[in-house]
């Protein structure tokens, strides 16, 4: 079964380094660069998971993910940073619906594994 991801990330080089290495995973990619385009792609459209960053203009990736658990409660979302990991973040975004985190920085490899592992875990929590 081929995946639908949403990467929602302000940065264009990580919103193409993302796409890039999934699209070679065959997965089916879209992508956007705030938490409102993110809501309104989501409402148009259904996706398997969306990637996103937690540090995005305007509405943060935190509001962004408990919008989007509330629309689809269902939907795997993965939360992206660059800035470490904060546990208070982690704990808000853990009791929001996200999956996992993922490191800007982590090699793509593991990145790779995380993404995918991730969605394996969120899918038997789901069933």
């Amino acid at each position: 079964m081929i995946l639908k991801v949403l990467v929602v990330d302000d940065e264009a080089p990580v919103r193409e380094m993302f796409e890039e290495l999934l699209k070679k995973e065959d997965f089916r990619i879209s992508a956007v660069a705030t938490g409102e385009e993110a809501l309104e792609t989501v409402k148009k459209e259904d996706f398997d998971v969306v990637l996103l960053d937690i540090k995005l203009p305007g509405m943060s990736g935190l509001e962004a993910l408990k919008m989007l658990k509330n629309l689809k409660p269902n939907m795997i979302v993965i939360m992206i940073t660059g800035f470490g990991y904060d546990d208070e973040l982690i704990r808000k975004s853990k009791e929001y619906g996200c999956a996992g985190y993922i490191g800007k920085n982590m090699p793509i490899t593991q990145i790779l594994s995380n993404f995918k592992l991730y969605i394996k875990n969120a899918k038997e929590t789901i069933k």
